[in-house]
């Protein structure tokens, strides 16, 4: 490992012309490449918080939690809908 250093430390002009190679091909490679300005990425996970103060954990289940889960169960292409109230 030492002699590769001492041989780049010997040939400054060659390490720094590698250097600005790899720079510019980096460069070049990464204006090179398709890219989407937003690609359409799939999200498998959605938390949804609804909150009210002053409401007992039962009340909050009974009145909030569970209409709001039978809503979100009517959307097509969830798999799993859990709740939790406190």
């Amino acid at each position: 490992m030492l002699k590769i250093i001492d041989a780049a430390f010997d040939r400054g002009r060659t390490a720094i012309l590698l250097l600005c190679f790899i720079l510019i091909s980096g460069a070049l490679s990464y204006l090179s490449i398709p890219k989407e300005s937003e690609p359409d990425v799939a999200i498998p996970i959605i938390y949804i918080y609804m909150g009210h103060e002053g409401i007992s954990p039962e009340d909050a289940e009974r009145l909030l939690v569970r209409p709001m889960e039978k809503e979100l169960q009517s959307i097509e292409g969830i798999k799993q809908v859990s709740g939790t109230a406190g």
